[in-house]
């Protein structure tokens, strides 16, 4: 399994087709079109036509752009009553509400978008108008209030034929120089409300005009109060207080009966948001029928479609009579979009692939051969068996819980297998929460039996696992120059294969082989053979592009610096120890300060322990599934992609519905 084989598609229409076929199109989701189209082509004709008519304005229909954006509008001011709850899981998966489509095209066909918006507006209308006049309602009756215990009408505050009257304020201060009267006659006043600096005053001047007493206020440090919005005829202020209640009480019940509709209106959210997606698909259609090629008559379509799909796509339009399906194998240099298809068991590490890119379509799929060596690596970096265990049972619970099929479960589903690694590794590593049989059981038949299962102690003898690391990092390496060399043989060139890619093959075991030689592991001369047939073959290689033969001897030698490269690309993999250590230390730790509290508080120590050791692994076990991941991938980045992998091909993404709210489900 590799790279999914293509057929390039050339669909010839009549413009009469243009919406038809592409929701066709869009139904059946299996047809790549091109971002690009190159001016049309026409069947028998092999040179460029000249006179084609100019693209189509990208201008989207009124009726879609205008419901569309009204219903936006609804998704927004519905938010206020009745919000949309994603969970974190939730935006992780990608999870969405489910619609059918049956639902879906009885909502198109019965929802008034029309009819709700206007509604709404009115609602949001209103309420902003209720919202000012209940601000300005209390404001007043704020001012108000103070002076309730005026009995007159505020209407006869004022001029009379002997005197003029008058609502001030007036600091305390001076209240007593108000019995002293003034130069236009006699002063009375009431004190009507009293705080702490100031006072409320009903005043009266006989033979003043209202200039007169507002220059005595002034005179006095007060200030004139004059409640001309308030006046009612025989109105008191008592009177205009009540008036005030009864209309904010009027306007709350107003307002609490839009709401309440506004309420029951968004319970239809799940609707408006599905309507949505429908005109965003509707809008996505039109955008691309119109950047289509096309003549005066016909319109052409481009486009990629899986090999093995082709039936389907050619059965699927089989009912448009005036439409032309041309399949053809792609031609070198075509951008032709890349989907990976791999058995289900090695699928889940696409995800590595796709982090880094995706492989151009001639290029060989580099996840077949990755998907081991993440799977170990990310194992020995976690390295404890709990952990794995934990990983394995917690990955496959939430792929169930939350439903996810292909490709939504890649993530969790190779989170589940990494678990499995690790696992083993921490068998083979006698690392079971790290230390936590030898700590609280030790010398126990149960610790025994585990550390009978154990191959090394990588934190006792860090030396042989760093050994061991290179050497799974040597393994991987040479996998990669492999793997470019088997990419030169499918693009046919056989010798840059060999020379280039093969000379190292054979030149890298050898050389590891004859360094185990001299170190007594291997009685033999026949690794000192290979290795030096690797070396001349890497030195022919590295000599084949050298025009002046005088200089072919020193490109030869210098192609042997090559293994400077390959060295320190060895060294990375110190990284799996370092990790491994990493994880075990950190166990290790958690564990003796549970000891130590187990003896230093006699009882309650017991009590702490459990907390101590689920909280400190839990953290042990996140923190090092992040590093594990990144740094077991970066070895497939750095280490092993650079000796074949290029990338930047283009993902197949066939064109499907827009579901940006909702997922559309073909049945009920």
């Amino acid at each position: 399994m590799a790279v999914a084989r293509m057929k390039k598609i050339t669909i010839y229409a009549t413009k009469e087709l243009r919406g038809p076929i592409f929701e066709r199109l869009r139904d059946l989701g299996i047809f790549h079109i091109t971002a690009e189209s190159s001016r049309p082509r026409f069947l028998g004709v092999d040179d460029e036509v000249e006179d084609v008519p100019a693209p189509e304005p990208l201008e989207i229909p009124e009726d879609i752009s205008d419901s569309l954006s009204r219903l936006q509008y609804l998704r927004d001011y519905f938010e206020k009553y009745a919000p949309v709850k994603r969970s974190f899981i939730d935006g992780f998966t990608g999870k969405k509400p489910e619609v059918s489509l049956n639902s879906l095209r009885q909502l198109t066909a019965g929802y008034d978008v029309e009819a709700v918006y206007d509604k709404a507006k009115a609602h949001e209308k209103r309420l902003e108008e209720i919202a000012e006049e209940l601000s300005r309602l209390r404001e007043e009756s704020r001012a108000l209030s103070p002076w309730g215990s005026l009995d007159i009408p505020l209407d006869m505050v004022g001029p009379t034929e002997l005197c003029h009257s008058v609502l001030a304020v007036f600091p305390n201060s001076v209240l007593a120089k108000l019995q002293e009267g003034s130069a236009f006659g006699p002063v009375f006043h009431e004190v009507l409300w009293e705080e702490r600096s100031e006072s409320g005053v009903w005043l009266i001047v006989y033979g003043a005009s209202f200039a007169d007493v507002s220059s005595l206020v002034a005179t006095l440090g007060g200030r004139v109060v004059t409640f001309k919005e308030s006046r009612v005829e025989g109105a008191t202020v008592k009177d205009k207080l009540q008036a005030l209640e009864a209309r904010i009480r009027e306007l709350g019940e107003e307002k609490d009966g839009i709401i309440a509709e506004d309420r029951e209106l968004s319970s239809s959210m799940l609707d408006v948001m599905a309507l949505i997606d429908y005109y965003l698909d509707k809008e996505n259609l039109e955008r691309l029928s119109r950047t289509v090629p096309r003549t005066a008559f016909t319109l052409v379509i481009e486009g990629y479609v899986r090999e093995k799909d082709l039936q389907a796509l050619e059965d699927g339009l089989k009912e448009f009579t005036e439409m032309e399906l041309v399949a053809e194998d792609p031609s070198p240099g075509d951008d032709v979009p890349v989907l990976l298809e791999n058995h289900p068991i090695i699928a889940p590490f696409e995800v590595i692939t796709n982090i880094f890119g995706f492989p151009k379509y001639d290029e060989i799929d580099p996840t077949p051969f990755l998907a081991p060596f993440f799977w170990l690596f990310f194992g020995i970096c976690l390295g404890d068996a709990v952990y794995g265990i934990l990983l394995t049972i917690g990955s496959w619970w939430f792929i169930k819980s939350q439903g996810l099929k292909y490709p939504a479960d890649k993530l969790p589903r190779l989170l589940m297998y990494s678990g499995i690694s690790t696992l083993l590794a921490g068998a083979a590593t006698n690392s079971w929460m790290a230390d936590l049989f030898s700590v609280f059981l030790p010398g126990t038949a149960i610790e025994r039996f585990f550390s009978n299962l154990a191959l090394l102690n990588p934190i006792e003898d860090p030396l042989t696992m760093m050994l061991v690391s290179f050497g799974f990092g040597i393994i991987h390496i040479w996998v990669g120059i492999g793997v470019k060399m088997l990419s030169s043989f499918r693009q046919g060139d056989y010798a840059d294969g060999i020379w280039s890619s093969g000379s190292w093959v054979v030149f890298l075991p050898g050389l590891v082989l004859w360094v185990l030689s001299k170190a007594g592991m291997i009685r033999s001369q026949i690794p000192f053979y290979i290795m030096v047939v690797g070396a001349l073959m890497v030195m022919y290689g590295a000599s084949r592009g050298q025009k002046n033969i005088l200089l072919k001897p020193f490109s030869g030698i210098y192609g042997l610096y090559g293994i400077v490269s390959y060295f320190s690309d060895t060294l990375s993999y110190s990284r799996l120890l370092a990790l491994g250590l990493a994880s075990a230390i950190i166990g290790v730790v958690v564990n003796k300060i549970s000891e130590l509290v187990s003896g230093m508080i006699p009882y309650v120590g017991w009590v702490l322990v459990p907390v101590i050791l689920a909280g400190g692994h839990i953290f042990n076990l996140v923190i090092n599934v992040l590093g594990s991941f990144i740094h077991a991938g970066r070895l497939q980045f750095v280490e092993f992609f650079t000796k074949f992998f290029e990338g930047g091909g283009t993902p197949f993404r066939p064109l499907k519905r827009v579901s940006e709210n909702v997922s559309v489900q073909a049945v009920d």
